[in-house]
């Protein structure tokens, strides 16, 4: 049951609580479509990093979706399960443990990040890859907790395109 009352019609919740302020909506919508479609990090990396926030969000339908070409990637469901343990980090490359520890440092905040921590991420990501990790990072942190927060994320839109095992 959302926390705010919702405007009556169809569509799901999240649609009719950016109807709110269709302005907001449709930033937000951009922004998600602009990180998406300029993401060129692998994409197990990225779904490492997802998985963490959609844990650490409480977000039902984020912790759920799924790449259609898992098996391709080498996904498997403990892929997902392990992200929430540290002493399963082995399991994952090192730039996919890094990744998941980037996510958990963003969502606690600046103050979590330690000198040995950037020189890790540093030598194992270039700038601009630091830069769209981020920017993915918060994406996922901040419409997902919107959406958590508000009680919408029965009807978190999430979606994850496809780009092949390549990536």
């Amino acid at each position: 049951m959302p926390q705010i009352e919702l405007p009556d019609g169809p569509g799901e919740m999240t649609a009719r609580m950016w109807s709110l302020r269709p302005a907001l909506g449709a930033a937000v919508q951009a922004f998600g479509q602009a990180v998406q479609a300029g993401s060129t990090l692998p994409l197990r990396e990225l779904e490492a990093a997802r998985m963490r926030i959609a844990h650490i969000n409480g977000c039902l339908p984020c912790s759920e979706a799924r790449p259609e070409e898992m098996a391709e990637l080498g996904i498997d469901e403990a892929f997902y399960a392990d992200v929430d343990d540290p002493a399963r980090r082995g399991r994952y490359s090192q730039r996919e443990a890094l990744a998941i520890g980037f996510a958990e440092r963003f969502a606690a905040g600046k103050a979590s990040f330690d000198a040995a921590f950037w020189q890790d991420l540093t030598s194992a990501f270039t700038p601009g890859e630091i830069v769209e990790l981020s920017t993915c990072v918060a994406k996922w942190l901040a419409i997902g907790r919107i959406n958590a927060v508000l009680d919408m994320e029965l009807s978190c839109p999430i979606t994850i395109p496809q780009r092949g095992a390549a990536r």
